[in-house]
């Protein structure tokens, strides 16, 4: 039987990775994505600019990251909080809440552009899939788990309406002209004219 946890090596790895991740973000914020030089992250995080590339191709590759975690969170809160609500506009304004609070983590809107636009740049067709992200995953199986229960209506595909919902939040939060206070009560209002149509 083998021995499956991680070596001094796998650690140390790993500890680096987080370095050079949380050291890239910190300067993304300073001084923003375009400016930050690979050069400066390395650096402060105090490794080689070979390191960096080793880890990350390009510095889209650390936004594709952060977006990872942040759909890693977002999927954990929809399968813990969207389980049990009583009707469609609790499970959309519970949905909303949770995409615009996790978003809104990340510290502002631009950085959330930035890693959509990234998504866009690196992802291709595949990456922007509603089945290859944990986010999405979650949605589908909570939105099919409320059709058996009869809290959504019967009939509407599921990854359907779970992209439908995903896209709707990226065109949302890509507008450059909104913020996340503005974007709000748009998708409020959304959420209550959609809540009406899936209400079973």
């Amino acid at each position: 039987m083998s021995d499956s946890s991680p070596t001094l090596r796998d650690r140390q790895r790993q500890e680096t990775f987080e370095r050079l991740y949380e050291t890239a973000l910190a300067e993304f914020h300073r001084v923003g994505v375009d400016a930050a030089r690979v050069s400066e992250i390395c650096r402060q995080a105090k490794v080689a600019k070979g390191t960096f590339f080793f880890h990350f191709p390009t510095k889209d590759h650390v936004l594709l990251e952060r977006q990872r975690r942040v759909s890693n969170v977002m999927a954990e809160r929809i399968e813990r909080e969207l389980a049990d609500v009583p009707d469609a506009k609790t499970f959309l304004g519970q949905l909303i809440e949770i995409v615009l609070s996790e978003h809104q983590a990340i510290g502002d809107l631009e950085m959330v552009r930035l890693i959509n636009l990234a998504i866009v740049r690196q992802g291709g067709a595949q990456r922007l899939g509603v089945q290859h992200t944990a986010f999405g995953n979650a949605l589908i199986r909570q939105i099919r788990h409320q059709q058996q229960k009869g809290i959504l209506r019967k009939g509407i595909d599921a990854t359907k309406l779970a992209d439908t919902l995903r896209l709707s939040f990226f065109g949302f939060l890509l507008n450059p002209v909104s913020s996340l206070d503005t974007s709000r009560p748009r998708i409020a209002l959304l959420a209550n004219l959609l809540s009406e149509a899936l209400t079973a």
